[in-house]
């Protein structure tokens, strides 16, 4: 990339990122970021969100935002041609930690009884760690539906089906994988904008990079925003992976909405 890039005759700026500390290297960049920006006057800034983790793809957005960048986003994003998947074996192992994302709200009020917003992917023991853990009075489980492409219909719920056994179908709510909007939506209908909530509320994004998108989307604007948890995995499952480029989306066009 760095190579074709330098062919179209174009300035780049390579920053390291480690992802076992993401917040220090996010830290250590910001310096170098906000040098890259400035530089571009009142161009737009476009970022691809492809390969960024969740945690990562979130502090992103929130240093953006809180730079006075918004107006000036545009988010692209390549979707996978496929997963490497075979008999349903998850993308990831095991909890190592549970962790909220630094920048976000704190800790709710434990005094109130917890609901888990958990968005699911193609981790299953991950997130079934994650309600064991947390151990929600109220739950409330995010599927990708329509998934990127039709032939993945239903893989969601067989990654996690002892996670929706445990939960119940009526804890279901079915978002589409590609719409931020859709996911804002759907988190207004379900945790309310401006009221103050009986429950401690908690979100897991767990599902797609367009939904994770859609959490901010969401957070940004919320009177009293929940807290958001990142879900760090004992082990990567690096046999089955992602694979090949599929669409590419444009996701959001610097709008407060």
């Amino acid at each position: 990339m760095e190579s074709a890039f330098r062919k179209m005759a174009s300035r780049v700026t390579v920053l390291q990122f480690t992802e076992a500390d993401a917040v220090s290297s996010l830290r250590d960049n910001m310096q170098h970021l906000r040098r890259a920006i400035d530089r571009a006057d009142y161009s737009a800034v476009v970022i691809d969100i492809s390969v960024f983790t969740k945690r990562h793809l979130l502090m992103m957005l929130r240093w953006l935002d809180d730079y006075d960048l918004w107006s000036r986003l545009y988010v692209v994003y390549s979707e996978p041609s496929d997963y490497l998947v075979s008999q349903y074996i998850p993308l990831s192992f095991g909890l190592a930690s549970l962790q909220q994302i630094p920048g976000f709200s704190a800790s709710p009020d434990l005094s109130r009884p917890v609901h888990l917003m958990m968005f699911l992917g193609y981790e299953g023991d991950r997130a079934l760690a994650v309600y064991e853990q947390i151990q929600p009075m109220k739950t409330t489980l995010a599927v990708p539906d329509p998934p990127y492409q039709p032939s993945w219909t239903g893989r969601t719920e067989q990654f996690n089906r002892d996670l929706l056994f445990l939960v119940g179908e009526q804890a279901v709510r079915k978002i589409d994988a590609l719409d931020p909007d859709a996911t804002r939506e759907t988190l207004i209908d379900i945790l309310g904008r401006s009221r103050k909530d009986d429950f401690a509320r908690i979100i897991c994004p767990l599902g797609t990079k367009p939904q994770t998108l859609g959490v901010y989307n969401y957070i940004r604007k919320a009177d009293d925003p929940p807290a958001i948890v990142y879900a760090g995995p004992l082990r990567h499952n690096h046999a089955f992976y992602s694979k090949g480029i599929g669409k590419t989306w444009m996701l959001k066009t610097g709008t407060d909405e």
